[in-house]
């Protein structure tokens, strides 16, 4: 059994037991992991960086469970492990619905990570936006409302996420919408040594200004990524998608250009207080941005209120009843 190389700093922050294990690059159905009660039952994704297998603890009928390893081909990279391991420690730090948990962080026998998660059933954002095209707005502002609750109980925890976008949000078969992946996420108010040496700090397409200068951040940054994330949801497309292939004219656009309205690359109707809430969220300066993920995400409840279907027939009939029963 291998022994887990982690800081003694690391090990005490973390709340659970450390375990290890051996795993082989691609996991057979019904194979026992070697050092750890899990047996691989299928593959559920392959990202850039790591797989992530369906799990189950004890035997092939036991509690399910994701198991997420980083790749063969990434064992060099000390920086990844160290992403593996504040992904673990950032979710220790947060007890929210709407954040995925993670229980267990191991090491298997070549030296590479692996974290034990929940299980979720459903896809993210950027698969279920593929699936359905854009949403209706009440809709994509109840999803809005679910991702900002989860950040607000991680601000709350002094973690800032810094790469919000549609891949890490994950919508379950249930309809509860989960924040993921905290590994390059920053903690405000602590000397825990979370923040990687040249990591990447965010993805170019969802950055806030504040990112691309590499100024302080704070949880005002994740604001500006979730204003993104609510206009594709309602659009389909982000402000500067045709900038993607110009990472300087992308950069130049997030810090300089005012974003077009909402409204122009969708045929649904959008009320002008919702392309307002979400220009808000896109404001160049934090100042001018909604100021907490509370304070936003009870400002979309309230419009998604005035935006589910019957809500203004229904307020419109209210003074002809009121004078038929005078």
């Amino acid at each position: 059994m291998s022994v887990v190389n982690v800081t003694e700093e690391l090990k005490a922050a973390l709340p659970f037991a450390l375990t290890a294990a051996r795993i082989i690059p691609d996991l057979a159905f019904g194979e026992a992991i070697a050092g750890a009660p899990y047996f691989a039952l299928r593959r559920l994704g392959r990202g850039g960086m790591g797989d992530v297998y369906e799990v189950a603890e004890g035997s092939l009928a036991g509690p399910r469970y994701a198991l997420k390893l980083l790749q063969a081909r990434l064992s060099h990279r000390l920086d990844l492990a160290l992403r593996f391991q504040q992904e673990a420690l950032v979710a220790a730090r947060i007890d929210h619905p709407n954040v995925v948990r993670v229980f267990a962080l191991g090491e298997v026998q070549d030296g590479r990570p692996y974290l034990v998660m929940e299980l979720l059933r459903g896809r993210d954002l950027r698969a279920a936006l593929a699936h359905t095209g854009p949403l209706p707005v009440a809709r994509a502002l109840d999803l809005a409302a679910q991702a900002l609750a989860g950040l607000a109980a991680a601000h709350a925890a002094g973690v800032v996420h810094r790469d919000v976008k549609l891949e890490n949000l994950f919508l379950g078969d249930d309809g509860t919408l989960k924040v993921l992946d905290f590994g390059i996420a920053k903690i405000t108010h602590d000397d825990a040594p979370l923040t990687l040496p040249g990591a990447v700090l965010g993805t170019l397409v969802s950055m806030a200004p504040e990112q691309f200068a590499e100024g302080p951040v704070d949880p005002r940054t994740d604001l500006y990524a979730m204003g993104l994330v609510l206009y594709e949801l309602i659009t389909g497309q982000g402000p500067f998608d045709e900038l993607r292939g110009s990472p300087q004219a992308l950069q130049f656009a997030h810090c300089e250009r005012t974003p077009p309205s909402p409204s122009r690359f969708t045929r649904r109707p959008i009320a002008a207080s919702v392309e307002s809430a979400i220009l808000r969220a896109l404001a160049k300066s934090p100042d001018d941005r909604f100021q907490s993920a509370r304070e936003m995400a009870d400002a979309l409840r309230r419009l998604s209120a005035r935006e589910r279907p019957g809500t203004r027939s229904t307020r419109a009939l209210i003074p002809a009843v009121l004078a038929a029963i005078r």
